[in-house]
């Protein structure tokens, strides 16, 4: 869910976009080249990246809201590690082509000639110092290759009739010779997130994989949300597993079960009734430790002291609290088990209204991964979220959404 701070980083900055966004007067009478649907990171993206006629469609008053709030505002726009094998897709090779048609570098590019600057941090992470001039010059870029806006406005339905596509929206109808859906996926409901998009995908033809939460915080089930409650708040270094993936980084106790960098990574691989595994206490093997530390303390929290915090400790290890030094072998193997391999099958995830993003979509069989349009729909393209790509955390959705708009960009621009 999104702090009032993070609404306000959403709009702060955000008011001077109003200058490009007047409703154009004649859309009603043109026959634009093309519409794009949804002014988001890969909408805004493709807008700029083509300069035939066009026109940016969405439902909210200022554009490019959802990139206002990621990275905390702080924009993690991309990183430098970038490869297929960082995406979720039940077509892992499906990226590729968009992935090499705009690279990392490209997007660091666009920041140099706007002189924009950026850091990179761990594991080949690209932040902004603050999201706002990002999508002012997503916005920028648009608007010097013609697009005209269209905010406030929402998309009721699509039309193909005769070989032209019309956008019925909630101002008018627009036409145009190709549509872009650019919708995003249901994750942020509260900026306006929708299944408008998955809606016109499938009443076109195209298969849609089961849409899902993903990078998101799992909730345990009741009796450890009761064991566990009093944590909420506190975070530790841990490693997070899900099947074949094992995640090492921050993890923090909520009200309903555990979140955090490593436990989001986690979520993308984790499907409802698959346990989930958590290491407390990584590099240590917890067994010998507690062994060595049998004729030092007294107790098995205290044992953890500087490993752990006290309060942690004592949740953790409730169950065997006692006197260490005459704790049995099965005892020790038990805690140790408790710290190094806690293993819980989640009741389920956060929801949407918490999730970075949403897992599945457009089945992209559907479509062409060089330019990103519908194979059996000539004229129909899907970018972005809406696809089923979906990147792990750490600046790869929003370079995905950079690179599939950028693709059906180029695309567009050689079609008259």
């Amino acid at each position: 869910m999104l702090s009032k701070n993070q609404f306000h980083q959403a709009e702060t900055g955000l008011f001077c976009y109003s200058i490009f966004m007047n409703t154009p007067q004649d859309f009603k009478n043109t026959v634009f080249h093309t519409a794009i649907i949804g002014a988001g990171a890969s909408g805004l993206m493709c807008a700029g990246s083509f300069a035939q006629s066009k026109i940016l469609i969405d439902r909210n008053a200022k554009f490019g809201v959802k990139v206002g709030v990621s990275g905390g505002g702080n924009c993690n726009f991309s990183n430098r590690f970038v490869s297929a094998a960082d995406y979720l897709s039940q077509n892992k090779h499906f990226c590729k082509n968009a992935l090499a048609a705009f690279t990392p570098q490209d997007f660091v590019d666009l920041l140099h000639a706007e002189h924009l600057p950026f850091e990179e941090r761990a594991d080949g992470q690209l932040f902004s110092f603050g999201a706002v001039p990002i999508v002012q010059m997503l916005v920028r870029r648009a608007k010097a290759a013609g697009t005209q806006f269209l905010p406030n406005t929402q998309a009721l339905d699509v039309r193909l009739e005769n070989g032209l596509f019309t956008v019925v929206t909630s101002e008018g109808p627009v036409r145009a010779q190709h549509v872009v859906l650019a919708c995003g996926g249901l994750s942020f409901p509260a900026l306006g997130a929708s299944n408008f998009g998955f809606k016109m995908a499938q009443k076109f033809g195209l298969p849609v994989v089961e849409t899902r939460p993903a990078l998101v915080g799992l909730t345990f089930p009741k009796p450890l949300q009761a064991r566990f409650r009093q944590l909420a708040g506190s975070s530790l270094s841990a490693v997070v597993s899900c099947g074949k993936h094992a995640f090492e980084g921050q993890l923090l106790f909520t009200h309903e079960g555990v979140s955090g960098p490593a436990v989001l990574q986690a979520s993308l691989y984790w499907t409802p009734g698959q346990s989930v595994q958590i290491d407390f206490l990584p590099h240590i093997n917890a067994l010998e430790y507690l062994h060595a530390q049998k004729n030092k303390v007294h107790s098995f929290a205290a044992a953890l002291h500087g490993k752990l915090s006290a309060k942690t400790a004592k949740t953790l290890l409730a169950p065997w609290e006692g006197d260490l030094p005459n704790a049995p072998r099965p005892q020790l193997q038990a805690a140790a088990q408790a710290l190094n391999h806690f293993t819980f099958v989640p009741a389920g995830t956060a929801g949407y209204t918490r999730a970075e993003v949403t897992a599945g979509g457009v089945d992209t069989r559907a479509i062409n991964p060089t330019t990103l349009e519908a194979r059996d729909v000539p004229g129909l393209y899907v970018i972005g979220e809406l696809l089923d790509v979906t990147g792990r955390l750490g600046g790869f959705n929003l370079q995905w959404a950079w690179s599939s708009g950028f693709a059906a960009a180029k695309a567009l621009e050689k079609l008259f």
